[in-house]
């Protein structure tokens, strides 16, 4: 992929070199041979022949990710030592067993250890961890446990001609920012799904760690190297807690777990809690996510169905006279607690199943996609309607919308009768904020997106009470609480834009503004298959991208070239669907699956240059090749 991004090898001391191209390797040189702090995919033997360098005699990682580490597999094998983290050791020699666990596949309720899984296994030499030290050519290189944005990191730490230099991983990104905030999500006491920066306390420790190191340069895994590295970290410690501050200010995280922040021994400004009341007669909790909207004549629409008890009560209601008949069944969004059971509901009561379009396309075709909290159930019977369509049924008048809270993929159901206006947001509010604490959800941030769409959307529709699927209450937020909750969200895109280094800052807060598409598909030897990768532009000036596959061995792309140029508009919706207004850009790629493939599961990476910076190997697709049925 050479020539579509312009990399740089920058000399630090007499021995030691960065190959930097917004992903930086270290070299360090002697006696024409190296050592490597981190591989990208991007160093070949040229840049290594310009330093003089005849053999790669070892690599040090800083953490597992395939964008820092893909480029050993052509050192692998050729005499090169490979030493990892201690506690990542199982992600560079033992992926396989990552990529045939279920639960890194379906619902989704941990992060760590991310997305940037290497494809297949390394032979490890040995591990570095805390307390460590290498001893290489000369070179003492000690080792640092840097928890953060992976929870093994290391850092490592040698002087070379009187200079101290640190290389870090991505503690820290440049000049004091971090890369993403998604690498961040860790929960504490919970799954890592509540977890939004929750692996900040770690990084900040780790921080306060290398800072006291004194290094003269700090080298991290992403962004310019930093020659002032206490300064750096100082501001990325300030900016990191500004940021807190402002995001537990309006979280609903002060509502399910009122102690999770309690760390904060003064206290902290939050919003003040929305008044809340019982539900109405005609609205009828059934248990876990799911209510029913019960019509005079006894009618009943579900929301959400992820439970089969909830079925079970159904049948029983429908048998004492209770509900009459079960005529639908409305979902709010396509997690796994919502949807479960929906298979089992259609079964019993041949109802639709109705959910705003792109929540329905999830629910249909769930293997198309890798999101938290995602059900392996596919409900094909799954009826989409629009954005704003509005139905009559029996007394009461409703009306659907895209509603793209918790998460981007999410719908809003305003239900009007019996003289009251009530919204069902599915996990989107709750009487202290909102339920933005996953960034794999892709929140959104800015104007007409994410939750400040949704704040519009109460403002006009102006529901008396707000109904939540995990809340046994209705709340109901007044002009104050939206004001606070716009103000929080705008002041948090100025934060935003310090912390993170993207020209807008979803790109560190929207996990899969860079998506395949379909994530995972079944294949037999011989079959043409098509990979796409999407893109979210959310800068504000079109952007041009370039994509490389890294086919398996023997794979080939049918009669195109193997590297797609395309550019995308600015401010794209985040779906390729073209009913939405300036859809995202999509590239397709089609492979032969060839004839002697075996049958197993094959990882498909994706090599990624946007906006002239190298990305890597920052996506993959999931092949499942089974044998042609004779």
């Amino acid at each position: 992929m050479e020539g579509y991004f312009k990399k740089e090898i920058v000399k630090l001391t007499h021995h030691c070199f960065v190959l930097t191209e917004g992903i930086n390797t270290g070299i360090l040189v002697k006696n024409r041979k190296a050592l490597l702090f981190d591989c990208c995919d991007i160093l070949d033997e040229e840049d290594l022949k310009k330093l003089g360098v005849d053999h790669v005699e070892r690599i040090l990682f800083t953490q597992h990710r395939r964008t820092l580490s893909a480029g050993a597999y052509q050192f692998a094998g050729k005499g090169t030592r490979l030493t990892v983290p201690r506690e990542e050791r199982h992600l560079f020699d033992s992926v396989e067993t990552y990529w045939e666990d279920e639960k890194s596949r379906w619902h989704i309720y941990h992060h760590q250890p991310g997305m940037l899984v290497l494809p297949k296994s390394l032979p490890v030499s040995d591990t570095a961890g805390e307390g460590d030290a290498i001893e290489w050519e000369g070179f003492c290189i000690k080792v640092y446990d840097t928890p953060g944005a992976t929870d093994g990191s290391v850092s490592y730490v040698f002087k070379d001609g009187g200079k101290t230099i640190c290389f870090s991983g991505d503690a820290v990104y440049g000049n004091g920012q971090v890369l993403d905030l998604y690498s961040l999500q860790k929960g504490f006491g919970t799954t890592d799904y509540h977890g939004f920066i929750g692996n900040m306390k770690k990084l900040v420790l780790s921080l306060m760690k290398l800072q006291k190191l004194n290094a003269d340069v700090l080298v991290p895994s992403h962004g310019e190297i930093v020659y002032n590295p206490s300064d750096a970290i100082t501001k990325c410690i300030e900016q990191m807690n500004e940021l807190l501050e402002n995001y537990r200010s309006i979280s609903s995280i002060n509502f399910y777990f009122p102690d999770y922040f309690s760390g904060n021994k003064t206290g902290f400004e939050k919003m003040k809690k929305a008044e809340s009341a019982k539900l109405p007669y005609f609205i009828k909790e059934i248990c876990f996510t799911s209510f029913i909207i019960l019509s005079d004549c006894g009618a009943a629409l579900l929301v959400d169905c992820g439970q089969t008890q909830v079925v079970d009560i159904l049948k029983s209601l429908v048998a004492d006279g209770t509900v009459k008949s079960v005529d639908g069944c409305w979902v709010t969004h396509y997690h796994d607690d919502h949807v479960d059971a929906i298979r089992e509901l259609v079964s019993a009561f041949a109802c639709p199943v109705l959910a705003i379009d792109l929540v329905a396309e999830i629910i249909k075709n769930p293997a198309n996609y890798f999101l938290p909290c995602i059900s392996p159930v596919a409900v094909p019977e799954a009826e989409p309607v629009p954005d704003g369509f509005s139905w009559n049924w029996n007394e009461f008048k409703l009306t659907a919308f895209h509603f793209p809270g918790q998460t981007f993929y999410h719908g809003g159901l305003l239900a009007e009768g019996h003289g009251m206006k009530l919204f069902f947001a599915g996990d989107s509010f709750s009487p202290d904020g909102i339920d933005d604490y996953c960034c794999g959800n892709r929140n959104f941030i800015g104007d007409d997106r994410g939750f400040l769409k949704c704040v519009s959307i109460l403002r006009r529709c102006k529901p008396d009470y707000i109904i939540n699927q995990h809340q046994q209450l209705m709340f109901k937020f007044t002009d104050m609480h939206l004001d606070y909750i716009e103000q929080k969200l705008m002041e948090r895109i100025d934060i935003l834009k310090k912390v993170l280094p993207w020209n807008n800052p979803n790109f560190g807060t929207d996990e899969w503004w860079a998506r395949t598409f379909p994530y995972e598909q079944a294949a037999t030897t011989g079959s043409h298959i098509i990979i796409e990768v999407h893109f979210t532009n959310h800068e504000n000036v079109p952007v041009r991208a370039f994509v490389q596959p890294v086919a398996p061995e023997g794979w080939n792309l049918e009669n195109e070239c193997d590297i797609k140029e395309i550019i995308v508009p600015p401010v794209t919706s985040g779906t390729t669907d073209t009913s939405y207004t300036n859809p995202d850009g999509r590239l397709a790629f089609r492979f032969k699956v060839p004839e002697n493939a075996a049958r197993n599961k094959y990882i498909i990476p994706f090599r990624i240059s946007w906006d002239g910076k190298y990305l890597g190997q920052f996506r993959h697709a999931i092949v499942d090749v089974q044998e042609l049925e004779a």
